[in-house]
Parts: structure tokens; sequence; C-alpha cells
């Protein structure tokens, strides 16, 4: 008897394609190592007979379908549209008028967007155009840009003393995130919140303390804090992660409580 084909490992999480077809789209999470289908969005005809209403409620279908998405930190987003069609032009200029708060810079509410040709409706195209030097670029360039607003974020908690927290090292952020529990059946509400956690793809690679990365990076996700992996440890924002050590994690303290609850933390 032949035993079931084993997917590969999923990795860690690098950002979103919505891959447009004739009559919807197939919006995927992408992993460093393959994608996952998160969700198929309909149409109900074809884009060449819709009528401005109808694509006007597919565009809105889109935005609540990626809205999970972009609040779990996935913000990068690449738009993947057959030859010779304005599928993905027509769902930009959507956003541009309707939710243009989503393109906004230096806004910690707002996405990367990239358009691509290519088809993205099933795993097996869009693992094929995954290989191609084209969406390198593309998704470099995209989690650059993302990474580079979080960036400016971190910098401004670093500047803002009174009510800003940057911690630098493995450890520090472990008593952060790990303070009100490990389990998640057992969790208790973290009574100092992190806004983000950033590490460089480096860092995750070459640090020989990964299993308590892994660690810490899957307590997080099961608390819902946002991380980052920077994957060019070249671009601006990595090299300014890897001066930092490799891995950081900001936060706001803006109660006076809050801030004592820090100081006894970290003292």
């Amino acid at each position: 008897m032949r035993k079931p084909k084993q997917k590969t490992k999923r990795g860690y999480p690098i950002g979103v394609i919505v891959g447009f077809e004739p009559m919807g789209a197939v919006i995927w999470k992408i992993f460093s190592e393959r994608p996952q289908l998160a969700e198929r969005v309909k149409l109900g005809r074809k884009f060449k007979n819709a009528e401005l209403n109808q694509l006007y409620r597919f565009y809105e279908d889109l935005i609540h379908a990626l809205r999970p998405l972009l609040n779990a930190g996935l913000r990068s987003i690449l738009l993947l549209s057959p030859p010779k069609t304005t599928y993905a032009a027509g769902f930009l200029d959507h956003i541009k008028h309707h939710h243009r708060w989503l393109l906004r810079e230096n806004n910690p509410h707002s996405a990367t967007f990239r358009q691509l040709v290519g088809s993205g409706t099933t795993e097996d195209e869009l693992s094929l155009f995954m290989q191609s030097e084209e969406y390198r670029e593309a998704v470099g360039s995209a989690t650059s840009a993302e990474a580079d607003q979080l960036i400016y974020q971190m910098e401004a908690r670093l500047n803002d003393v009174d009510s800003g927290l940057v911690l630098f090292s493995l450890k520090d952020i472990e008593q952060l995130v790990f303070a009100e529990g490990t389990r998640k059946k057992k969790f208790k509400p973290l009574k100092l919140l992190p806004e983000h956690i950033l590490l460089t793809a480096d860092y995750l690679k070459t640090s020989q303390q990964k299993s308590r990365i892994q660690r810490l990076l899957q307590i997080a996700k099961n608390r819902d804090i946002k991380t980052k992996i920077i994957i060019d440890d070249e671009s601006p924002s990595g090299m300014r992660v890897t001066q930092l050590g490799g891995i950081v994690c900001f936060l706001r303290t803006n109660s006076e409580y809050e801030k004592q609850l820090a100081e006894q933390l970290f003292q």
C-alpha cells in the first residue's frame, strides 16, 4: 500500500497572494516553503461582463476576506493576474478610491501591494510561479517596504523614552511573552502587550537557540502577537534589526501602571 504523499513544512509566514481568474479570485497565505489556501472569492460572472455594482461588491468581499490576514500581520500583498487582463489593476483602483488608508505610508494598518502577471489559482500553478525571479523580486520589494514601516514604528518607540519600550534580547522578549503562561489553554491576558516582534531570516537560520526562537514564535502566534521575519538581511530594515542584535520587540507603555510593570519585569 502506497503511503500518502507528505507535504513539506510551511516555514515562516511571508505575505499574501491574490490570484485573479476570469470569475473571481483565490487568496493564498504565503510561507517560506509553500503556499496555503486561505479563501476563494467569487464574482459570479466574468469580469468582462460584470456591471459596476457587481465589481464593487466583489472588491469589497475581497477586502473583507483580507482583513483577518492583515490583522494577523500579513501586510505584503501580491496581486497576480493572467496576461492581458486588468483584474488586479481594477482592485487596486478600488482601494485607492474607497480604502486609501491601506496605502498610506507610515500607517501601522496599511499594506504593501505589488501587481504581477501570472496564474495563481491552484497550488501547483502558484508553487511554480514562486520559483520565478519575478516573484522573488516582487516579494522582496513588498516585504522590505512593509518592514520599513515597522522599523519606523520601532524607531518612534526608541525615541519615546516616556511611553516607548524596545527589547533587544531573546531572554527579555521571552520574559514578556511568557509572563502570563505558555500553554494556550491556560493563558492569562498579558498585562504588557507587544506591538510587534521583528527578526531577520539570517538570525533565525544561524542562531544556536533556534528551538527557543521557534517556541517563542509559536506562543506569540497563539497569543495573536504580530511577528515579522525580514527576508532581505541587506535591506535597510534588515541591517537595522541586525545592528540591534537580530531580534527586537517593541511596545507602548501608556500608563504609570504599565511603566511600573515594565520596570519590575526587566529590572
